[in-house]
C-alpha cells in the first residue's frame, strides 16, 4: 500500500498534551503528522514516549492542551463544526474504531450482543440486520461458532478478535489500535495480528501503536518512531528498520530487534 499525501484523512498539527502540576510533563511536545486514507501507520517507541497519548488524542479520549486535529475536514480539537456550532463528538467517534489493550467486552452480554449493542442503540440499525452483520464478521475472524458465547468462555485472543469486529460493526473510516496484543499470552498474539493483517489488505485505514516489530515491518505502509513526546523519525518500514538515521532510533532498535 503506497502512501498517498493527496488523500489525507487526519491532519495533526503542533499537538501538545501536558500533565502534572503546572503542565511540566509534556506527553506530546509539538507533534505534527498526517494520516493517509488506506495506509497502515504504525507507531513505535519506548514506554512513555507518547505513542498511546497521540493515538487517544485522535478521537479526544485524551484532550490535547493545544494544537489541531483535522479529521475529514473538521478540527475536532476545537470541538466545533465547520459552521461554529458545538461538535457532535460521538458522531465523529463513530467514524473511528478503537481497539484497546484490554478488550472492554460486557461480561453479561453474549458475543453477538456485545457486537450489536452500539449499532442498534447509536446507529438505530435494525436488530436482525445487525445480528446478520455480526455473524458475518465473526465468520471472517474464525469465530462463527462463538456468537452465543459469553466473554468468560473465550480465550484472550478470541476476546480481542471480538473487540476488533465489534469496532468494525460501526463501519468506521479509520481503525485505531492501542497495543492490541500487549495483554495477550504469546501464543495468542499471532491470531490477532492475522486479523489486523487481513484488514490492512482490505484497504482499511489503520493507526497502530504496537511493540510487534514484525507486524510493523511486514504490514505497515509507514512507521513513526516517537521518543519524549516527539516524532523523531518517520518513514517506510524499510527505511526505519534497515537504514535508521537518528541515534535514538538506532539505540531503540538495537534493544528490541534481538
Amino acid at each position: 500500500m503506497a502512501t498517498n499525501p493527496n488523500n489525507t484523512l487526519i491532519s495533526v498539527r503542533d499537538l501538545e498534551k501536558h500533565f502534572g502540576k503546572g503542565g511540566d510533563i509534556k506527553a506530546l511536545n509539538g507533534v505534527s503528522v498526517d494520516i493517509y486514507e488506506g495506509d497502515v501507520t504504525v507507531v513505535i517507541g519506548p514506554s512513555g514516549s507518547g505513542k498511546s497519548t497521540l493515538l487517544r488524542s485522535l478521537n479526544l479520549l485524551e484532550e490535547p492542551t493545544s494544537g489541531s486535529i483535522v479529521f475529514e475536514g473538521v478540527d475536532i480539537a476545537k470541538k466545533k463544526d465547520a459552521s461554529g456550532k458545538p461538535l457532535n463528538l460521538d458522531e465523529h467517534r463513530q467514524k473511528m474504531g478503537m481497539v484497546f489493550q484490554h478488550f472492554n467486552l460486557f461480561p453479561h452480554l453474549s458475543v453477538v450482543e456485545n457486537m450489536t449493542l452500539a449499532p442498534i442503540k447509536v446507529k438505530k440499525t435494525n436488530k436482525e440486520a445487525a445480528e446478520k452483520m455480526a455473524l458475518t464478521l465473526l465468520d471472517r475472524v474464525g469465530l462463527a461458532d462463538r456468537g452465543a458465547s459469553y466473554p468468560s468462555q473465550l480465550s484472550g485472543g478470541q476476546k480481542q478478535r471480538v473487540a476488533i469486529v465489534r469496532a468494525l460493526m460501526m463501519e468506521p473510516d479509520v481503525m485505531l489500535f492501542d497495543e492490541p496484543t500487549s495483554a495477550l499470552d504469546p501464543e495468542m498474539v499471532g491470531e490477532v495480528l492475522e486479523v489486523m493483517k487481513e484488514l490492512a489488505l482490505g484497504g482499511m485505514t489503520m493507526v497502530v501503536v504496537t511493540h510487534e516489530m514484525g507486524f510493523a515491518r511486514e504490514v505497515g505502509s509507514r512507521v513513526i518512531f516517537m521518543d519524549e513526546g516527539k516524532i523523531v523519525e518517520d518513514g517506510t518500514p524499510q527505511a526505519i528498520f534497515d537504514n535508521p538515521q537518528h541515534p535514538r532510533l538506532k539505540d531503540f532498535l538495537g534493544k528490541v530487534l534481538i
